[in-house]
């Protein structure tokens, strides 16, 4: 009998272990990446937080959903620096719940929206400014 409970409570802690963990094994979202990394949050009410986020050359910049609907991260325009964005990385990037996205970019400033609930400079959007 002892040995069936240790067993199910090791098969527990490995099952705990992997639904906690994202794909970079730092635990949900961006937690855990150090400060070389600005993190950016998606949120149920739709809203981005920080709204205006200010980044130093080199710093990734990571963007994670720690709430349980299905947002998206998509640069306003391929105008401008926002064209590096779209150049360097996908239009429109999905971010669901507990999935981190990151990316680096150079100087600039760079305006975002979630294309499901927000659109350029309205509902949930938001600007990046690296300096």
């Amino acid at each position: 009998m002892n040995r069936v409970w240790f067993g199910l409570l090791g098969a527990g802690a490995v099952i705990a272990v992997a639904c906690s963990s994202d794909p970079t094994g730092n635990g949900s979202g961006c937690g855990g990446n150090g400060a070389n990394v600005v993190v950016i949050t998606a949120h149920d009410n739709h809203t981005f937080t920080p709204l205006n986020a200010t980044v130093s050359t080199g710093q990734q910049i990571c963007f994670q959903n720690l709430g349980s609907v299905v947002h998206t991260v998509d640069p306003d325009s391929g105008a401008g620096a926002d064209s590096i964005w779209f150049q360097n990385y996908s239009a429109s990037e999905a971010l669901p719940p507990n999935l981190p996205y990151q990316i680096t970019l150079p100087v600039g400033n760079y305006n975002y929206h979630c294309h499901i609930h927000g659109a350029p400079g309205s509902g949930m959007y938001g600007t990046i400014a690296v300096r």
